[in-house]
């Protein structure tokens, strides 16, 4: 082979071997794109060779980031098939609560027309992780200080309080009254019955006293017949007297506070759990407030939802089905550390609900289904307090959560009492 020959074939193979190597190492794409510029205010965290997505889809990455007249140029390259229209609104987000960051497009309009390569944008700026980190710890000691110091929510909260009290008053009185009655007439049923056996025996046996004395077949027959009735009779106040513990019956208060729009929420229900099983069902009222308030930007709050649902629980987890906050879905919170001392007191819930939601509120459609996820931590046997991203999939907006729970015996007695007039 002459000499030419072996060169041109080693620097064939050296110019594939060094395409290969910029393609699948260096990054280098063969994809046809196009550059548009994005200002921000700030692009914290957010990396050469971002993702840019576009309806929840890669479409291009970040090329460079610049200064340009003391503002920050974000220049995307974006694959050339995938036009953007005019309107559409550029922002940095991130993929979690502690995810990487990358630049989410929301479809303009297309009658506008659509941007051309090289066209510049103006970003939507939101503030840093560090910042709403900050703000949310204020607004959580100002919430705790709020309740220490009986400010303004714990002045509301003493009232609901106050109220719920009010409405198991009677039933207390009721049910303190009965108690003692009850008490005892579950140990007296208990010998009726006992003595009720012991006649039933004696009269079958022959040689007892009973079924000495009653020779008349007849007559004993009869008699057999209505102690049985009377046997029967017992075992069924048993099983009323009986119904009386068998519920246990919690009031469920969450209070949400949204820190980018300043919109704060309130949730209450009733939980109850029958004594024998897995199951528990809940029945309330969610994002209580006056539906004729004026809406601010940013607030898409649905007033005043049903919140009825049938859930299965364990020691580690929590499953519940129905309506949610106003629309059909699931929700699911989970205790992964169950048996560990402090860990324990840790849970994290997710709720995905209303799938087909297509509808306009306050002046912003809502086309994606509704995903909440969050972390909560139980700081006392009836308060919890804990951090939430809320509508995950629309306006993503971190919430302060606090919630108080406990027992109210009163309200399970009187279910108890309820399913005896069955």
């Amino acid at each position: 082979m002459k000499p030419e020959t072996k060169l041109g074939i080693f620097t064939v193979l050296g110019l594939a071997v060094l395409g290969f190597s910029l393609y699948f190492l260096g990054g280098l794409s063969i994809t046809r794109t196009y550059d548009l510029n994005v200002y921000f205010a700030d692009v914290s965290g957010l990396p050469v060779k971002a993702a840019v997505k576009l309806a929840g889809v890669e479409v291009g990455k970040v090329k460079e980031i610049k200064i340009e007249d003391d503002q920050v140029v974000v220049v995307t390259a974006i694959r050339s098939d995938i036009p953007i229209y005019k309107g559409a609104r550029f922002a940095v987000v991130m993929t979690g609560i502690i995810g990487t960051k990358y630049i989410k497009i929301t479809q303009g309009d297309a009658s506008l027309g659509q941007y051309q390569p090289g066209d510049y944008v103006q970003g939507i700026d939101e503030k840093p992780m560090d910042e709403q980190l900050a703000e949310t710890m204020a607004s959580v000691k100002q919430l705790v200080d709020s309740i220490n110091n009986q400010g303004q929510f714990g002045a509301q909260l003493n009232d609901a309080m106050r109220d719920v009290r009010q409405l198991s008053a009677n039933v207390n009185q009721l049910v303190q009254t009965m108690r003692p009655y009850v008490t005892s007439s579950m140990k007296n049923l208990e010998e009726i019955t006992d003595k009720l056996n012991s006649i039933m025996d004696s009269i079958s046996n022959q040689d007892g006293v009973l079924g000495s004395l009653i020779k008349d077949k007849e007559m004993k027959e009869q008699v057999k017949q209505s102690v049985g009735e009377l046997k029967e009779t017992m075992t069924e106040v048993k099983t009323f007297v009986g119904r009386m513990s068998r519920f246990r019956v919690y009031w469920d208060y969450d209070f949400f506070y949204a820190t980018k729009p300043g919109v704060a929420t309130s949730d209450l229900a009733l939980e109850i759990f029958p004594s024998s099983g897995y199951t528990y069902y809940r029945a309330g009222i969610s994002n209580i407030g006056n539906e004729d308030d004026t809406l601010g930007d940013g607030d898409y709050v649905e007033r005043n939802k049903l919140d009825l649902r049938f859930g299965l629980y364990n020691r580690w987890a929590n499953v519940s089905a129905g309506l949610i906050r106003g629309a059909g879905g699931v929700a699911l919170e989970v205790k992964p550390f169950y048996n560990h001392e402090f860990l324990q007191r840790f849970t994290a819930g997710v709720e995905f609900t209303d799938w087909g939601r297509d509808r306009t509120i306050n002046g912003r459609l809502f086309d994606k289904p509704n995903l909440s996820y969050g972390l909560d931590l139980r700081v006392s046997k009836y308060f919890s307090v804990g951090a939430w991203m809320r509508d995950a999939l629309e306006t993503n907006y971190f919430n302060v959560k606090a919630n108080i729970s406990f027992n109210d015996q009163d309200i399970s007695s009187f279910f108890g009492l309820a399913t005896m007039a069955r």
